[in-house]
């Protein structure tokens, strides 16, 4: 249905506002992306690198092997989201809402889970 490359979001929230879930490999570095709400969206393997995605709600969305390197998490909606094999170096999530979230470790996070 969709063949484009994702590269800003603007093009992502299109898409997933015209039902497109799968995004994997999407390059999102840098983009603002603050209180969207997408649950669900496919990002395996998507570089959100210093992405902004404070409070936005990525509920159930899959996440796994994605770069979100300083990416701003600040009370990011992750209930339920695989992280495993994420990149997380210099994010914090101790705001986040992690409850039932597979973290880069494999083990499920919580409300108020530390990136260490």
């Amino acid at each position: 249905m969709f063949n484009q490359p994702i590269d800003s979001a603007r093009e992502l929230l299109v898409q997933y506002h015209a039902g497109g879930r799968d995004f994997k490999g999407a390059y999102l570095e840098g983009v603002h992306l603050a209180g969207a709400s997408l649950p669900g969206v496919g990002l395996k393997g998507a570089n959100l690198a210093h992405a902004n995605l404070q409070d936005a709600n990525l509920q159930q969305a899959d996440l796994s092997g994605a770069d979100l390197s300083y990416a701003n998490l600040q009370c990011l909606h992750l209930e339920g989201a695989r992280l495993s094999g994420a990149t997380l170096e210099g994010t914090n999530l101790e705001t986040a809402h992690c409850d039932g979230t597979v973290m880069p470790n494999g083990r499920i996070g919580w409300s108020g889970w530390l990136a260490a």
